[in-house]
């Protein structure tokens, strides 16, 4: 298994390979933050960094992280993660992923997640600092 990290004059070589990934993502746990074509033109434009992971020529994950700028502490968000294998790729990939957000200079490592996948990424490390809540505004009669 190999990952390679794209830098924004690559993204348009790979994206055919990486929007069913990232679609699959979106239609399935996005509530409307952002579409496949959004998380394109934040990769192109360097807003947003994309990886792509390969098990010979079978692409087993897509990944998608920008940093987040706190006033006091950097975040790297990790706002799409689509594929398959996600514990074999954590466990080859995550220590290194974790010391180059280290070597960065971001504090921590965050994503938004459904309670299925939250209880997913404990097995990892991550612990629940928030309950994330929305009130949808468009719901609201006027």
């Amino acid at each position: 298994m190999i990952i390679k990290w794209l830098r924004p004059d690559e993204v348009d070589i790979y994206w055919h390979e990486l929007e069913p990934e990232f679609k699959r993502v979106v239609d399935k746990a996005v509530h409307g933050e952002f579409l496949v074509s959004d998380i394109r033109k934040m990769a192109l434009d360097g807003h947003a960094t994309i990886g792509i992971i390969r098990d010979g020529d079978e692409i087993v994950m897509a990944v998608a992280f920008e940093f987040r700028h706190y006033p006091q502490k950097m975040g790297v968000n990790v706002f799409a993660m689509g594929g398959k294998r996600m514990f074999e790729v954590l466990g080859k990939f995550f220590e290194s992923f974790k010391e180059f957000c280290r070597v960065a200079g971001a504090d921590w490592i965050e994503c938004s997640v459904s309670p299925g996948m939250e209880r997913l990424h404990h097995r990892s490390g991550y612990k629940t600092i928030y309950r994330h809540l929305r009130f949808d505004l468009q719901e609201v009669k006027k």
